[in-house]
């Protein structure tokens, strides 16, 4: 083992420990498809992350009266989870917005926004 790596406590992974964290799926097609290449890479993981919260809707019911699915993901959180500033995040959404992944709904003043990850598979030509 390298030295920075013993001076560190790093070791490898072994047998049964290689599937011990749980991950975030961000899709292949983001970085390979013509309308994503040049998408910020932090606005792709905001992407992976929404798509993760889509198992809360189902378990909250979180269904407009079109039975689409949306989630709730306060500009806070995810300044949070991404250790962005507030404007940063509000910009990574808007790049999801224009890339045809995302679609917002304000709820009001003090209410968060419905957000709508959308299906990347029109987008693909």
């Amino acid at each position: 083992m390298p030295q920075w790596a013993r001076r560190n406590n790093m070791d490898y992974f072994y047998e049964h420990e290689s599937e011990l964290f749980t991950f975030y799926r961000v899709p292949k097609v983001l970085f390979t498809e013509e309308p994503f290449k040049n998408m910020n890479c932090e606005a792709k993981l905001l992407y992976g992350l929404l798509l993760d919260k889509m198992g809360l809707s189902r378990k909250s019911g979180w269904f407009d009266k079109q039975g689409r699915a949306f989630v709730y993901y306060g500009i806070n959180r995810i300044m949070e989870d991404l250790g962005c500033a507030h404007s940063k995040a509000e910009k990574l959404l808007s790049e999801l917005e224009q890339a045809g992944l995302l679609r917002r709904k304000r709820q009001g003043l003090g209410k968060p926004s419905a957000l709508y990850p959308l299906k990347f598979e029109n987008r693909i030509s």
